[in-house]
């Protein structure tokens, strides 16, 4: 008999008491002679009796206790299930006959939490000089400083086209007045709940990932006074803010390589000269004009981290009084040349924003895997180009993130979505970042040719999977982009530049996303995947979702019920579906490159 489980760290089924876990296991088919909760209290297994406590139908729930870890601030757990002649094992990677890896354990940390208004969010991503211009008094002039490099400033007119040859000295007078002005189409009109800013400390580049001055807000995009107001109108909407930090490395304008290049001893100690690079000094991947800083130096870490006056402080202070930080290529910062004890450096920047905001949220920058940076004691959460923005681009316009062509049915992408997923806890799975777009990708829409269908999937998605959404600005009007800089084309504020069936998309699946609690904090529980069909569900123990995607032709799928019953009927709430039953399983007919949402109750 087919047997199904059910466990994630939800309410109901993980409780937390100052000495141990309470843990819940729901059993469905071929009920087990024995239950038992996996641990290793101390690097040696352990399995505790778990007994059963309710039944409903034919799912049993089981009942484990088990003493928190002592020599590590992780308590990693899996379950046995133990029949007549054969025996199962449950981690976060399913169900199987083997006795799982660590990596695949079920994991919850102890001391480190989550910000639990993150997981609540809808994000949105903003490059401010593309997005909308406040004040034009505020733009550079052509001509009117050098940038790093040598090039002078261009100003340029709202809604031309970026210039690569002119990289980032070129100004479309996007400010922080501008952000503020647009808060009403941003909060009531589109639905988002937070804002992330890319850099917006004072430098001579569009980007400023090249900061001369970590303790001033740019001049060009309203100063100090501008973000402060931002802040404080956000707050007043209850809205959140989130800014992004390059502590890695420096413009060569900063007045700390200044300094250094003029032989100032603790000046060059901040910086890794090695003697060896064209230059002395090692530029952040070769760029000359980003020299690296070294986090083993007492001086930079008391000044952007542990200091009572750290930038790193300063700003979750009021009158800005950020919700968090966004720590651009965290996982280079360490010290000397290369990322040595980069951990411990991630782990002092961990301490430093939660001793002065405890509730800030610390999302790291990771193009690739961030495992290792993801298990409770470093960041809280990470950009999840790995494990939602690779795999989706991939399965719906058939190219990896390096743009090579790869063809991926719906079983490798939900392979590849659970490879991603169960080696982090639980509470760092709800905070990831996931996005479609950055300002450092080619557009999702230009990379499908257009293809709003396959788009609408994409976006649905995103707002539905395990994970906290972040749009890109002009994601939700289907704005195009190539690659940088043609991905931060300023923000066409002509709605009939707009794509309005994307947008009323777009803001109905955010309505979805605030509304049903199951698609915040839901625990994921893989259904379907074959072919052009991957079906999966959002589960807490009082509210379900059933998620629906389809890439080919219109279809019928016969999908087992493998969720702990839900109570009340599935109802839909957007997308071209219907659902029928059929003795144990669900029948979806899903129409051509769609996605279905229903939801149900568990009364």
């Amino acid at each position: 008999m087919t047997v199904f489980a059910f466990h994630q760290a939800v309410a109901g089924y993980l409780d937390r008491t100052h000495t141990h876990l309470i843990l819940t296991l729901a059993v469905a088919g071929d009920q087990p002679a024995a239950v038992y909760l996996r641990t290793e209290p101390d690097n040696e297994e352990v399995l505790t009796d778990m007994c059963p406590v309710r039944t409903e139908g034919n799912w049993t729930w089981y009942q484990g206790v088990a003493a928190w870890v002592a020599h590590q601030d992780l308590t990693l757990y899996a379950f046995k299930l133990v029949w007549q002649g054969r025996s199962s094992w449950i981690s976060a990677s399913g169900l199987s006959a083997a006795v799982p890896p660590l990596d695949n354990a079920f994991r919850v940390s102890r001391h480190h939490r989550v910000p639990d208004w993150v997981s609540t969010q809808v994000f949105y991503q903003i490059f401010p000089d593309r997005f909308h211009s406040g004040d034009d008094r505020l733009t550079p002039e052509s001509g009117q400083y050098d940038g790093q490099q040598g090039q002078a400033t261009v100003r340029r007119r709202w809604g031309e086209l970026p210039k690569a040859e002119q990289g980032g000295v070129e100004f479309f007078g996007g400010d922080l007045p501008g952000i503020a002005q647009k808060l009403d189409y941003l909060q009531q009109t589109l639905g988002v709940t937070a804002l992330y800013l890319n850099p917006v400390f004072r430098s001579r580049s569009n980007h400023k990932y090249d900061s001369e001055d970590y303790q001033t807000v740019d001049v060009h995009l309203g100063g100090d006074a501008a973000l402060a107001d931002l802040s404080s109108q956000l707050h007043q909407r209850g809205m959140r803010l989130v800014l992004d930090a390059v502590f890695n490395h420096t413009s060569v304008l900063h007045p700390w390589f200044q300094a250094a290049q003029q032989n100032d001893p603790r000046a060059r100690a901040r910086y890794v000269f090695d003697g060896q690079s064209p230059t002395g000094y090692i530029g952040w991947k070769g760029h000359v004009g980003l020299p690296v800083l070294d986090m083993a130096n007492a001086d930079n870490v008391e000044d952007l981290l542990t200091g009572d006056s750290a930038i790193i402080k300063q700003w979750l202070r009021p009158p800005y009084a950020i919700d968090g930080w966004r720590m651009d290529v965290i996982h280079m910062m360490g010290h000397g040349p290369g990322a040595a004890n980069n951990a411990d450096t991630v782990r002092t920047i961990r301490q430093a924003i939660k001793s002065e905001a405890p509730d800030a949220y610390l999302l790291g920058e990771h193009f690739f895997e961030a495992t290792p940076w993801l298990q409770g004691d470093q960041e809280d959460a990470a950009m999840n180009y790995y494990g939602f923005t690779h795999p989706v681009r991939t399965f719906l316009a058939g190219y990896d993130n390096r743009y090579d062509p790869v063809q991926l049915d719906a079983r490798e992408l939900a392979q590849w979505l659970t490879l991603a997923r169960s080696p982090i806890p639980f509470a760092q799975q709800l905070a990831q970042l996931n996005q479609l777009d950055s300002h450092d990708t080619r557009r999702f829409i230009t990379l499908l040719n257009g293809h709003q269908r396959k788009y609408r999937i994409a976006l649905g998605l995103l707002l539905t999977y395990i994970g906290t959404p972040c749009l890109y600005y002009g994601d939700e009007i289907a704005l195009a982009g190539g690659d940088d800089p043609d991905c931060r084309r300023c923000f066409p504020w002509n709605e009939a530049d707009w794509q309005p069936d994307t947008l009323a998309f777009t803001q109905t699946w955010i309505q979805l996303r605030k509304q049903l609690p199951a698609l915040q904090a839901g625990a994921l529980v893989p259904l379907y995947a074959k072919g052009d069909v991957m079906v999966f569900a959002r589960v807490l123990a009082d509210s379900q979702c059933l998620v629906a995607i389809n890439r080919g032709a219109s279809c019928g799928v016969d999908v087992a019920d493998a969720l702990v019953p839900g109570g009340s009927d599935w109802q839909l709430q957007a997308g071209e579906g219907a659902m029928s039953r059929l003795g144990s399983s669900w029948i979806l007919s899903l129409a051509a490159e769609s996605i279905v949402l229903w939801a149900r109750s568990a009364t």
